[in-house]
């Protein structure tokens, strides 16, 4: 069953129960390195952050993609990937790749997302329409092995 929810300045109509249903089944990730730091971090995520997958649905630890990239501070890393829901917006400036701007994201915590519905990466078997959820994060190194070490 759809409901509306306002995000920021998005407002959305999103099937949370069947989304929920999707990511119950689980998702292959990948396991480099660099994804399960992600995933590790995914479990002290910010409640801002939590809160705002929780209320589309989405599993945080089952991004559909990620890509990492070194950050600027210390100790740090950069990622950017996407999850998706089943939802669509019914109001709100859609985000895409040439369009990643203030008026078509919004902030939460160490997070950048925007919603689109240009869709890559989308997992098999979910019901359509599909919402994406774009971001880029700058999230800590929490595992003990470092990345480094393989340079």
């Amino acid at each position: 069953m759809y409901q509306q929810i306002q995000i920021e300045n998005w407002l959305l109509e999103i099937d949370i129960l069947r989304t929920r249903e999707f990511y119950k089944n689980g998702l292959e990730v990948c396991n480099c390195l660099y994804c399960n730091n992600y995933i590790a971090a995914s479990k002290s995520f910010d409640s801002s952050v939590v809160s705002l997958f929780h209320s589309l649905g989405i599993t945080s630890s089952f991004p559909a993609h990620l890509s990492e990239f070194p950050a600027t501070e210390e100790g740090m890393r950069m990622y950017i990937g996407v999850y998706h829901a089943v939802g669509r917006v019914l109001n709100g400036e859609l985000c895409a790749t040439s369009n990643w701007t203030e008026k078509s994201t919004f902030q939460i915590d160490n997070f950048t997302f925007g919603f689109s519905d240009e869709t890559e990466f989308v997992p098999e078997g979910l019901p359509s329409p599909v919402l994406q959820l774009k971001f880029e994060a700058h999230i800590p190194w929490v595992l003990e092995e470092k990345p480094d070490e393989f340079y």
